[in-house]
């Protein structure tokens, strides 16, 4: 794989990062703004369009180029799918809201909100790093960091859950709330995923 061409594919995978970062911060809007979710939901969903135009260039990049048989361009796209599955995912968790006629935000998920975007900078960054990375820079702790957000949110997960079938009385909000919490955890395990795509990369690359 020339240099070249490992430029352009980091640099199109910086841009699904940040339409990443963009689909999170509106989805952070419907902690103050529920009352908005369907414009916040027709918002995502147009910035996750953007994102599969950015995987559809990707594509063509790599029919071009006949690179899905190099071996560091085929470990490459694997992180690359695994972020714009992200970009999906918090599309899912909009239209869940919207979907499922959910009117308020309970406080316990506020935090995971606030994740799914730090998480999304932390992805951002991992992957300038793997870019740029060397002897004196190397990426893991950043692959560690990123991989985390999915342990955290696994501990709340388990505890909204037990609380939802411990206390919930009314049976259509224990299934609202089972979706959403599921959407999170969905999203989170994405993350996963590209945290163990990279993990892989840097594995190859050593």
């Amino acid at each position: 794989m020339k240099p070249a061409e490992r430029d352009h594919i980091f640099s199109q995978m910086s841009k699904l990062c940040q339409s990443l970062i963009s689909e999170a911060e509106v989805l952070c809007e419907l902690i103050d703004y529920i009352n908005d979710v369907n414009s916040v939901g027709k918002r995502i969903s147009a910035l996750e369009d953007e994102a599969d135009n950015i995987m559809h260039n990707i594509g063509f990049y790599y029919r071009e180029g006949k690179l899905f048989d190099d071996r560091e361009a085929a470990s490459i796209l694997d992180i690359v799918n695994a972020i714009e599955k992200c970009t999906d995912l918090i599309d899912d968790i909009a239209q869940s809201f919207i979907r499922l006629n959910i009117d308020e935000v309970k406080d316990n998920i506020v935090s995971s909100f606030m994740s799914s975007g730090t998480g999304a900078m932390k992805m951002a960054e991992t992957v300038n790093t793997i870019h740029h990375m060397n002897k004196a820079n190397s990426p893991m702790r950043d692959i560690i960091d990123l991989d985390y957000f999915k342990i955290e949110y696994q501990r709340i997960y388990d505890i909204n859950m037990k609380k939802l079938y411990t206390n919930g009385n009314d049976p259509l909000d224990v299934l609202r709330w089972t979706a959403i919490y599921d959407a999170f955890k969905k999203l989170f395990e994405g993350y996963e995923s590209v945290a163990e795509a990279c993990a892989k990369y840097c594995i190859l690359m050593d």
